[in-house]
């Protein structure tokens, strides 16, 4: 297995994640007033579950390095 493509697949969820988490958490609390109802109980559910994208993209990354004997 190639665990430097695992690294990297796994750094880019994060980075992915974290984007459209922080969009999630602006539409549901700064920005509420101009999204509807709906919309923002969307985004407050995609809040929970890019969070957890998130995590499982950690989990990747970290096994990528810790398979190749990389720290941090």
């Amino acid at each position: 297995m190639d665990f430097k493509r695992v690294s990297e697949i796994g750094g880019t969820v994060m980075v992915v994640s974290l984007l459209v988490m922080t969009a999630t958490l602006l539409i549901s609390f700064p920005l509420a007033d101009r999204f509807s109802i709906i919309q923002q109980a969307i985004a407050h559910i995609g809040t929970i579950v890019f969070a957890g994208v998130f995590k499982v993209g950690y989990v990747a990354f970290i096994v990528g390095r810790y398979e190749r004997n990389l720290s941090f």
